[in-house]
């Protein structure tokens, strides 16, 4: 599948995963999953990683569309994982075009740096 969601419950962190080639179709499913894993407590944290993606086919018009939209974790702290030059881009456009619904985004390079921004300790 090239998206997953999953709830890590010890840690309160949700982990959205993307593999092979992202499309819109992808996105909005993440965001279907997201809805359907909810309510989340306001302590919440995210991981959006993107280590595993080949190739992204994502529409601007998606991108600013779900960046417009109210999002179950609004005000939690979010995390993307970009390590690709591409990923990195679509991951900043995302940040920008989400600055009022979702605030708290950082974009980083490694999923070490991802668990490190949230002060989660790195899974052994």
């Amino acid at each position: 599948m090239p998206v997953e969601v999953a709830v890590d419950l010890n840690n309160k962190l949700v982990i959205t995963t993307y593999s092979g080639e992202v499309t819109d179709a992808d996105v909005a499913r993440q965001v279907s999953e997201l809805l359907r894993h909810g309510p989340y407590q306001a302590d919440y944290r995210a991981i959006t990683d993107f280590t595993r993606v080949t190739q992204f086919d994502i529409s601007t018009n998606k991108i600013r569309s779900v960046a417009d939209t109210e999002s179950p974790l609004a005000n939690a702290k979010r995390v993307m994982v970009a390590p690709s030059d591409v990923a990195y881009g679509t991951s900043r456009m995302f940040q920008a075009l989400a600055a009022q619904t979702r605030p708290n985004i950082v974009v980083v390079r490694t999923l070490e740096e991802a668990y490190a921004a949230l002060g989660i300790a790195w899974p052994e």
